[in-house]
């Protein structure tokens, strides 16, 4: 609860925040942004990291059909040699992107009607240590009659929330890829430590869902395969008149009037796939 109480002025917040802004970020390199960062830390001098978090029990993860995967080893993250800049990680230091539910990847990829993809749903067999990157909105708690947060205090938290929702959360797209060398820096600088195994934050395309993003040793030891099939986002409507099946028989995936429909369920004996022709409908079971 200190951590709350020493929130610093938001006099002192406000002037951190302008410095930082004034720092040309497009060309500094991943140590440069680092030492922005830890010297804003510096200057701002508390800001509560929360590490609450009741994990979902099912985790989804989306890849866009490119060949077809035959072994397990690719339904995990990407080999270092592979692993692209995200929005928690640098190039060549993959983490596991996963999100809550399926829609949430379908947006994030900008997946369009009959495209093929795999689904990869994991089951959770342990809790993650997980840090929300950015926080709560802060409900007014009293302890033992006395609030929390003074007026200053409140106003200091929500001032802190915003600028790490604004700096962590910005699209990203051709052009402006250094914007996920901050968000990495994030992660690494303000948002980490010895036992944390990854991050938690709201989805951009769908800021009411949440991403995951876990570390690769994490992922291994406490999350298992459940399921994985080859799909495509399907008409609704044409389903529906197709009479395949009632409209009220299947709870539907509800995006842009779509459904998915599976084409093929992988079967997993060891770690090799086998693949079998299927038409479910719905993707959320």
């Amino acid at each position: 609860m200190e951590d709350y109480i020493k929130l610093p002025h938001p006099s002192r917040v406000l002037s951190c925040i302008e410095k930082w802004r004034k720092l040309d970020l497009r060309k500094k390199s991943d140590l440069q942004i680092d030492k922005a960062l830890i010297s804003f830390l510096n200057l701002l001098g508390s800001f509560s990291v929360s590490k609450t978090y009741k994990n979902s029990s099912k985790l989804y993860r989306l890849r866009k059909f490119e060949y077809l995967i035959k072994d397990t080893s690719e339904c995990w993250e990407p080999p270092a040699k592979d692993a692209k800049m995200g929005r928690c990680n640098v190039k060549g230091k993959p983490v596991l992107y996963v999100s809550e539910k399926l829609k949430t990847p379908f947006e994030e990829l900008l997946i369009k009607p009959d495209e093929h993809v795999y689904i990869i749903k994991y089951e959770q067999m342990e809790h993650l240590n997980l840090t929300r990157v950015v926080p709560e909105d802060f409900i007014e708690t009293q302890i033992d009659g006395e609030p929390l947060y003074d007026k200053d205090g409140m106003l200091s938290y929500q001032i802190l929330r915003e600028f790490v929702r604004s700096e962590f959360l910005k699209p990203v797209g051709k052009g402006t890829e250094y914007l996920h060398r901050i968000s990495a820096s994030m992660c690494r600088v303000w948002f980490d430590d010895e036992n944390s195994e990854g991050w938690i934050y709201p989805s951009v395309p769908s800021p009411n869902d949440l991403n995951i993003a876990i570390k690769p040793e994490s992922a291994h030891k406490k999350l298992r395969i459940k399921d994985i099939r080859i799909v495509k986002m399907v008409n609704k409507k044409k389903i529906i008149n197709s009479g395949r099946i009632p409209e009220s028989s299947r709870p539907w995936f509800n995006m842009m009037k779509m459904i998915v429909e599976t084409i093929f369920k992988g079967s997993i004996t060891g770690n090799q796939i086998s693949w079998l022709p299927s038409h479910d409908l719905g993707g959320d079971s």
